[in-house]
């Protein structure tokens, strides 16, 4: 086996640098595309969230009516 040279040397390790900062900037890339996307999934979390108390609000205001269309329906059978 010979001995590696030191421009050899050298130049493998600039090699594995060049490939550990070219994963780096990919990850980064990736990592913004990630929060990016956190971002829109919460906003969306929100969203839905806020949709369904104004949807339990109506629910219960209908379910008022109904109750007091009822009442009046039953005391207009009663009053017959």
């Amino acid at each position: 086996q010979r001995p590696v040279r030191p421009e050899e040397r050298l130049e493998r390790l600039e090699e594995g640098l060049g490939r550990l900062l070219m994963t780096f900037e990919s990850l980064q890339s990736e990592n913004l595309a990630l929060k990016d996307s956190l971002e829109a999934k919460d906003l969306e979390a929100l969203a839905l969230k806020e949709s369904i108390a104004r949807l339990e609000d109506e629910k219960l205001r209908v379910k008022k009516k109904v109750d007091t269309l009822l009442a009046k329906l039953d005391g207009l059978i009663q009053s017959a």
